[in-house]
């Protein structure tokens, strides 16, 4: 674990961010939090998607609230710096003149219609804090140049001091949402009957399993694991219901049946996990392997299910 500082104010930061990981919506307050203990500037989180700039989700206070609701699908794309950040190392602190000139920052588009309405905040420094299958989690804050020397250095100090503890915080973060998964799995065993229950994400990989789940994996003749974990019936109408489902995250579809060996017919049912809301950039970033929904399949002479619906 990274060293914890001795500076009162930083270390109740450091309670704060990793509560968070037990409270997301603790995430909110962070640029703000920072931006107090820096003395000020235009602080941020943000998502940086891998397919591109366009949809890049942002969190972030002292700014413009107007260009702010512009930036994700407008000034995103024009952000010369987030190219460049983009390769940068995780956890490595840079500053904008590591990015891209000043001379050409000045000449921007970017810097023309955001950076300088907004008090000229065109000197920056972030950390892109970790890379997952959404994008990249980044962490920067903007100031004046006349700030350079006070709320840059300050600012640079401690995000170099707190930038472990927030990767570590957001690892923690992704880590009791699979608990939680695997300590609802365990309930299920208790009191499931001869019910199968699988957590699934939105692409269908498994997260968390039961007993009874896992004993009709290892049997393979109904369902099986695929590429990346992906969970595949045998029957090919059974995934495209389960796919369907997914899309809309269970909340929709009621059940379908599963065909098995001999004439068998399972009854299968989705049903959505309920997980508590963070700031958009986590929740994006934490959406490409989080259980979405609960897959629930009755076994054969379960008389729970109804005759109608297998």
């Amino acid at each position: 674990m990274p060293p914890l500082p001795h500076d009162p104010k930083i270390a109740g930061l450091l309670d704060e961010i990793y509560q968070s990981a037990i409270t997301p919506a603790l995430w909110e307050s962070l640029p703000a939090r920072l931006a107090a203990i820096a003395g000020g500037g235009a602080w941020a989180l943000q998502l940086v998607r891998r397919g591109g700039l366009r949809g890049t989700v942002v969190h972030g206070v002292n700014f413009d609230p107007a260009l702010m609701a512009d930036y994700p699908d407008h000034y995103a794309v024009m952000n010369p710096w987030l190219p460049v950040l983009r390769r940068t190392p995780v956890m490595q602190l840079v500053h904008d003149r590591q990015l891209v000139p000043e001379e050409a920052l000045l000449k921007s588009e970017f810097y023309a219609d955001f950076l300088k309405p907004q008090g000229d905040i065109h000197r920056s420094f972030g950390m892109v804090l970790v890379n997952g299958e959404a994008g990249g989690l980044v962490i920067s804050c903007n100031h004046a140049p006349g700030h350079t020397d006070t709320i840059g250095t300050a600012g640079s100090q401690l995000l170099s001091l707190i930038g472990p503890h927030l990767r570590r915080a957001f690892d923690l973060t992704r880590l009791v949402e699979r608990s939680a998964m695997q300590a609802g799995a365990q309930v299920m065993d208790g009191i499931a009957g001869l019910h199968a229950c699988f957590a699934l994400d939105a692409r269908s990989r498994l997260v968390a399993s039961d007993v009874r789940a896992d004993a009709l994996l290892r049997q393979g003749d109904v369902l099986k694991l695929g590429r990346d974990r992906r969970l595949r019936f045998v029957d090919d109408c059974a995934n495209a219901a389960l796919d369907d489902r997914l899309a809309r995250e269970g909340r929709t579809g009621g059940g379908f049946v599963v065909p098995g060996p001999g004439g068998e017919r399972r009854l299968a049912r989705l049903a959505p996990l309920p997980r508590p809301q963070s700031i958009a950039p986590l929740e994006m970033m934490l959406s490409a392997d989080r259980a979405v929904a609960a897959l629930i399949i009755t076994e054969p002479g379960q008389t729970y299910a109804r005759d109608e619906d297998l």
